[in-house]
Formats: structure tokens, sequence, C-alpha cells
């Protein structure tokens, strides 16, 4: 049996369920607001990093709390430096 890092749950999805809860929204609510398709979605929830800054401000738009992806950006162009 072997295991893959895709089967994990990352902490950007974590955060990603406790938004929609708190916001009584679900997925294709979301879906809808950032104009994608389902699967589009959900592949941008596993890679973060495919999100763009349009995501970003829809995202924050809908009230969702960012800080992981936020977090992941600064240390990403930290590490850059």
């Amino acid at each position: 049996m072997s295991i893959n890092i895709s089967d994990f749950i990352t902490e950007f999805e974590i955060e990603f369920i406790d938004n929609i809860r708190r916001l009584g929204l679900k997925k294709k609510d979301v879906a809808n607001k950032l104009e994608m398709t389902m699967p589009t979605l959900n592949s941008k929830i596993k890679n973060p990093q495919t999100l763009n800054l349009k995501d970003i401000e829809n995202l924050k738009e809908l009230n969702f709390n960012l800080k992981t992806i936020l977090n992941e950006s600064n240390e990403n162009s930290e590490s850059s430096t």
C-alpha cells in the first residue's frame, strides 16, 4: 500500500472548509463567485498556489479569512530573497 502526499488534506483545505461552514456557503456558491467550474475550484483548493489575484479578491468579497494563503505567499517571497 502506497501513500501519496495528495492523499492528505492541506492546511488551506481545512481553512477553506472552515470558511464555507462559517459563512454558510456551498462550494458551488464559491465556484460561481470565482467564475469557475467545480473541478477547477477543487484543483485550486488542492493547489492554492494556482489561485490568482482575482480569485483572492473574490474570496475576500465573500468574507473568507485567507491567513493560510497569505502566510504561504509571504514565506515564498522571503525564501526567494
